[in-house]
């Protein structure tokens, strides 16, 4: 018999940050490939780390890229550069923006 997790101050599950734009890695090759992506944004999350974050012509805002865990992060950009390319990206816009 299964159990289930109860909403407590000790369970992570309670834990959750509020929902906010996220898409999966899926959905943005599904998305690129539509051409509804108008720009990707690499983010410098701290020194060394990366994300990606995307702006869908019909969503407001920006849409992070979530793994397993959490937001897919990078820690070297020539990784993210090689995982763009693989996504086949054509000429969508990509921004870099990096801490001060």
């Amino acid at each position: 018999m299964a159990t289930t997790r109860r909403d407590t101050p000790g369970n992570p599950a309670s834990q959750t940050p509020p929902a906010r734009n996220e898409l999966t890695a899926r959905e943005l090759v599904d998305l690129l490939h539509r051409r509804t992506v108008d720009e990707l944004i690499v983010v410098e999350e701290e020194p060394g780390r990366y994300l990606l974050q995307a702006r869908i012509s019909w969503r407001a805002g920006r849409s992070t890229v979530m793994g397993t865990r959490g937001p897919r992060t990078y820690r070297n950009l020539n990784t993210l550069v090689t995982h763009l390319k693989t996504l086949d990206i054509g000429s969508t816009l990509v921004r870099l923006e990096l801490r001060t």
